[in-house]
């Protein structure tokens, strides 16, 4: 062949028929679909982002994500699946949706004596459990309602968004094997008690909330 012909189809003979030619066109090098393009994350039109998400196995998706959160999702998408199953998706996961992993606790485990407080901790807990503390970023939303301060008839009670909690909830599950259950805390504060043996400076009184950092 030549280094001027370009296509298969340019070595058919003149009397050609249709079926000669779709062959040719579909043994060509030259193809009119920019496939290079299209399974490319960083180059794909924004519209084929969702197929291409299928097409590498993206567990986790929300439409009204940003592009480039997107597109991100679904260049990780091969290396985050090797992590499925694993406590090692479940941070990578939380993070797409804005969500921290602040501790974990996966069972079955040997009880450990100590940790475990009479009357809150539960102490056995069946096969393949895991249990998180999820700290998520949430904001009384504007003209909200709150215990003690809104006046009944002047402003209508708003709840606070719950869509981010259902989010990070989402993101467990996509994280974790089908025979593993999981339970989840967003209770990311604690009161300070004699236990804690806070300082006598002033800076801490008991009954203040401080973070939990553990389960």
């Amino acid at each position: 062949m030549s280094q001027s012909m370009s296509s298969v189809g340019d070595l058919l003979p003149g009397a050609r028929g249709l079926f000669e030619e779709a062959v040719a066109a579909g043994m060509s090098d030259v193809l009119p679909v920019p496939i290079e393009d299209i399974v490319e994350a960083a180059r794909t039109p924004v519209a084929f982002l969702p197929w291409l998400a299928v097409h590498y196995g993206v567990r986790l998706w929300f439409p009204d994500w940003p592009e480039a959160l997107k597109r991100f999702v679904v260049e990780e998408a091969p290396a985050v699946s090797f992590t499925i199953g694993t406590r090692a998706a479940v941070p990578v996961l939380l993070a797409y949706v804005d969500a921290t992993l602040i501790d974990a606790k996966a069972y079955p485990q040997r009880f450990v004596f100590g940790s475990a407080v009479i009357g809150r901790t539960s102490v056995r807990h069946p096969a393949f459990m895991a249990r998180y503390l999820i700290h998520v970023e949430t904001s009384t939303p504007r003209m909200g309602f709150v215990y003690g301060r809104a006046v009944l008839g002047r402003h209508a009670g708003r709840a606070p968004s719950r869509e981010k909690f259902k989010r990070a909830r989402a993101a467990l599950r996509a994280a974790k094997a089908l025979e593993t259950e999981y339970r989840v805390s967003f209770q990311t504060k604690r009161q300070i008690t004699v236990a804690d043996a806070i300082p006598l400076d002033g800076t801490y009184a008991l009954g203040q909330f401080i973070s939990r950092t553990r389960l």
